[in-house]
């Protein structure tokens, strides 16, 4: 079986935590998170009318100028207290009442029935789900008592500037600004590339699944465990347990993403195909085995797989309480 396009090594992006300790700046600083797009084993996927993925080239960042996209929010509001010590921080990420909110409930949110091959046509697709992103998880977030504020949403081909990095080979979401920066021509790429309907559909589904894992960061940032997970990375004792902290924070995240997918399946369209699709090629090949050589930063296929299996079927944000999880469920 061939396999699609590694992303570089070189193109990784740790999403936070000093390798030493430093000031405690970072408690309130840069945190930048990395799109799911640089673990993926699988860029296209060329079905050839089967089940069996084929080689693609690999996505390369371009010359193209950034994109900004209209803004979504502005981010000022629902700014959690920062943790003041390893114990705080561990209650928090472990306990936060956010873990109490419930079941999420279906937003009705439709897909866009449209081709992602344009610059416009892929904002469009976005625009609309990150719309239903905030109205499904603004009740949820208040019912953890804290305030809901929108992202703000940049959208961007080739490079870009972020208080959190000068460069990213994908999408991913910035704490410090509290913005989603989604490479639309990744998108648009994997789109052209889709000789068939399974490599379409593979294209929405990722599309779908990479904009609700980074707004499930955002989701942590509103309800104080990602500046709390921050903290506890900051004073991790040795590189592994630091490791093991931004496992749990990447696969949470995946797990809130695919919380909001379950709950809007129906509506969505994540059924037949597309449902296929996703659990084969998506759900089931994410994870630090297609960084190879990279630092083991996000989790395992098998953890990806485990998370967002159950963020799908239970829709509840307790199921996605990943730092009470043993350690062989965050590997």
């Amino acid at each position: 079986m061939g396999w699609g396009p590694e992303f570089e090594a070189g193109g990784h992006i740790r999403h936070g935590g000093p390798q030493r300790k430093r000031p405690s700046g970072l408690l309130a600083g840069l945190m930048l998170l990395c799109g799911v797009g640089v673990l993926v084993v699988i860029a296209a996927v060329a079905l050839r009318g089967t089940s069996e993925p084929t080689v693609a080239p690999s996505l390369r960042p371009g010359a193209e100028a950034t994109s900004a996209a209209p803004g979504t929010g502005d981010g000022s509001a629902g700014t959690p207290r920062a943790p003041q010590s390893s114990q705080d921080s561990a209650a928090i990420v472990q306990t936060d009442g956010f873990y109490r909110s419930g079941v999420q409930k279906t937003v009705n949110c439709r897909e866009p029935q449209l081709a992602l091959s344009t610059a416009g046509a892929v904002r469009s697709y976005y625009t609309n789900l990150i719309g239903c992103l905030n109205r499904a998880w603004t009740p949820l977030v208040r019912a953890g008592q804290d305030q809901y504020a929108a992202p703000r949403v940049l959208f961007w081909a080739g490079t870009v500037q972020s208080p959190c990095t000068s460069s990213a080979p994908t999408s991913f979401y910035c704490s410090a600004n509290r913005t989603l920066y989604l490479k639309f021509e990744d998108d648009i790429k994997l789109w052209t590339r889709a000789s068939d309907e399974p490599n379409r559909s593979f294209s929405r589904m990722w599309a779908t699944y990479t904009a609700g894992h980074e707004f499930g960061h955002h989701i942590q940032q509103l309800t104080g465990i990602l500046p709390a997970a921050t903290r506890l990375e900051y004073d991790a004792p040795d590189r592994a347990t630091r490791l093991e902290v931004s496992r749990r924070i990447e696969l949470q995240a995946s797990c809130l993403g695919a919380a909001f997918m379950g709950a809007n399946k129906t509506s969505y369209g994540i059924t037949g195909l597309d449902l296929t699709i996703y659990r084969r090629y998506v759900e089931a090949q994410t994870g630090d085995e297609n960084n190879r050589g990279g630092p083991r930063d996000h989790g395992a296929r098998s953890s990806h797989q485990y998370w967002a299996a159950r963020g799908f079927n239970t829709v509840n944000s307790a199921s996605c309480n990943t730092f009470t999880a043993s350690a062989s469920k965050v590997s």
